[in-house]
């Protein structure tokens, strides 16, 4: 019985890492970003209207996707940031970006903060941690602050 559960406990580790995230037109590291940036959006508990706004904008200028398959996309993340149960699951495919595409894309997640004017108590909490799990410098987490908000 111990060696079974050691060895489930063995595997499942392997099982999840390979879990891959995918909506259609982009590519598994871009829809992890979009996951990311959803669960920024979604850290305060609404996605507003700002927010989705910019997560579709964000999709049409970097990813040429718009309309329906911009749509599709939000709605998938929305739905994975809800049902995930730790953010390693998001984080852990994005270790392996270059450290400057990592600090780019924690900027990326500031401006999502702010595009309701407002930062939320709970986003900045999960910017932190997001920067943490991502092994981005706290300078290089106040410079990507300091790009966005300019102050």
């Amino acid at each position: 019985m111990l060696k079974a559960l050691q060895s489930f406990f063995n595997v499942a580790p392997a099982a999840e890492q390979t879990k891959q995230y995918h909506a259609e037109g982009l590519s598994d590291e871009a829809f992890l970003s979009l996951i990311l940036m959803t669960e920024i959006s979604l850290a305060d508990g609404v996605l507003s209207n700002e927010e989705r706004d910019y997560l579709l904008a964000d999709l049409k200028n970097e990813y040429q996707l718009e309309g329906s398959a911009a749509e599709s996309a939000v709605d998938k993340a929305v739905e994975a940031v809800k049902e995930a149960a730790s953010l390693h699951d998001f984080t852990a495919p994005l270790k392996a970006l270059e450290y400057s595409e990592k600090v780019q894309l924690l900027e990326s997640l500031w401006a999502v903060a702010y595009t309701d004017n407002e930062l939320d108590p709970h986003e900045e909490a999960m910017l932190r941690k997001l920067a943490d799990l991502l092994y981005i410098s706290h300078a290089d987490y106040i410079k990507a602050k300091l790009s966005v908000t300019g102050h």
